[in-house]
Formats: C-alpha cells, sequence, structure tokens
C-alpha cells in the first residue's frame, strides 16, 4: 500500500510503502528534488542518501518514534550527501556531517571516500567504507546487499533491501541513487563520471528479478515514484540498450548477482 504524508515547507511530501514490518519513507527535499530515504522496522530506522534538511528529516524521525541507527549513500555528490556546493562560494548543504556530529555511523562505497572527505570536510575515519558484496545487517532480519554500481561516480552503490518482505516488496527494494533512474540515468561528465562503467552497472541491475522494486535518487519523469525492474527494464531506454551491449556471461549470471 503507497500512501502520502503532507510535509510543511519545501518538501514534496512522503511516500510510505508498507513491506510488512518494514516500512520505506521516501521523502523529496531540497532544490534538485532530491530522494531521501527512511527505512525502519517500528523500531529502529537507517536513513539513505540524507541532505538538505537534516533537522526535518530528524522531526520526521521523532514524530514516528524511530530510532535513526546509521546511515547510508549512494555515492559522494553534494546533493546526496551534502557539504559545499561547487561553484557557489562554498554554500552549505546538510547531509552527512550533520549526522555524524549527532553520533550516527556512515556508509559509503569505499571509492567514493576521498570525494566526500573533499566534499564534507569529513576525515575518511568518519566513513564505512562498503565494497562489493558486504551486507549492512543495521535491521533486525533485513540484510542489505551493497551492489558495485560505478559509472555515475567511481564508487556509487546499489542498495538492495531484502529479507522477509510482502506485498510489492517481496523480491526486495533497490536504492539506486543517481545510477538509476525510472526512465533515464545519471550523468557521466562529471569527475569520476565513466559511460562505459554505467553501461556494465545499468546491465548487471538489468538483470534482477522482475518484481524487484526501483526506488532512485531522482525521478525527474514524476510520477510515479518507483517501479518494479521489468517496467524500468522495458521503459529505459539506457538500460535496454546496456543490456544489449552487455548479455549476461552465462546461463547461471543473474543467480550470481
Amino acid at each position: 500500500m503507497l500512501r502520502f504524508l503532507l510535509l510543511l515547507g519545501h518538501a514534496q511530501g512522503a511516500a510510505v510503502l508498507d513491506c510488512g514490518g518494514v516500512h520505506v519513507h521516501q521523502l523529496q527535499l531540497g532544490q534538485m528534488a532530491n530522494y531521501q530515504y527512511i527505512i525502519d522496522n517500528g523500531e529502529v530506522a537507517l536513513t539513505v542518501d540524507a541532505a538538505w534538511d537534516v533537522p526535518r528529516i530528524q522531526r520526521y524521525l521523532e514524530k514516528k518514534e524511530l530510532r535513526l541507527v546509521g546511515a547510508l549513500y549512494t555515492h559522494g555528490h553534494y546533493d546526496h550527501l551534502g557539504g559545499s556546493v561547487p561553484g557557489a562560494g562554498g554554500v552549505p548543504i546538510q547531509g552527512a556531517k550533520e549526522l555524524e556530529a549527532a553520533g550516527q555511523p556512515l556508509y559509503l562505497g569505499s571509492r567514493d571516500i576521498e570525494a566526500a572527505t573533499a566534499q564534507t570536510g569529513l576525515k575518511a575515519s568518519k566513513w564505512h567504507p562498503l565494497r562489493e558484496g558486504d551486507t549492512v545487517s543495521l535491521l533486525p532480519d533485513h540484510p542489505i546487499l551493497v551492489m558495485d554500481t560505478p559509472g555515475h561516480t567511481l564508487g556509487g552503490v546499489t542498495f538492495w533491501l531484502r529479507g522477509s518482505l510482502q506485498g510489492d516488496c517481496a523480491e526486495g527494494l533497490l536504492f539506486t541513487g543517481d545510477t538509476l533512474f525510472l526512465k533515464n540515468v545519471g550523468r557521466t561528465d562529471l569527475p569520476g563520471g565513466d559511460g562505459e562503467a554505467l553501461q556494465r552497472s545499468l546491465a548487471r541491475l538489468g538483470r534482477l528479478p522482475d518484481q524487484v522494486q526501483v526506488l532512485p535518487g531522482h525521478s525527474y519523469d514524476a510520477p510515479p515514484r518507483r517501479l518494479d525492474m521489468a517496467s524500468v527494464r522495458t521503459g529505459n531506454g539506457a538500460m535496454k540498450a546496456a543490456l544489449a551491449r552487455h548479455p549476461p556471461a552465462s546461463p547461471r549470471a543473474d543467480a550470481e548477482l
């Protein structure tokens, strides 16, 4: 069940996806229409790409009586993790630095930590580096698999939330950041971008099960705010091209993801 809740101020609203024991809150905040996510089990919560208005996110958690236990980031760009806006004279965006000051552990792909350190001013030691195949186990019974998906940035990662999920969420939830949008993909002309690497990442994601729910970092074609992988696979031209160029290496390739 997807229901919409109104938030005050510049937030465009929150969509709450009920996965049976786990809820995913999708908030749109900031001047670049970023999606930030809160994942909770009714007691504790994680954030994904929390930025722009950390106090608002914290108030939202307090209202829901949820205790934050960690902050995950898909990649090192300022609109997803905060820090100084490039070329804007150091204009600050709230994000990881404020959450770290509040005692939250921060998780980011290992190859984006150098960029994130420069972006936020946080020391590299403040980040928990994530690598291909790692599992984030901060929500009991709901492991989050880390997939290395470079291309938009050098160290971009995708988070695949799995476990005992129900309804539309049964095959899992995929938090793709800017690697994969619903009908488009992230740009590759910024530092760390690589078009060929992005194609390989897209092809890999496109081989996931049909009913995996894709939750992007933006939805410039909104609505909708999410789609299943089968719909993304058929409606996203960049993913179709990537799958055609990079077919599975073997019949068992999907199982090896």
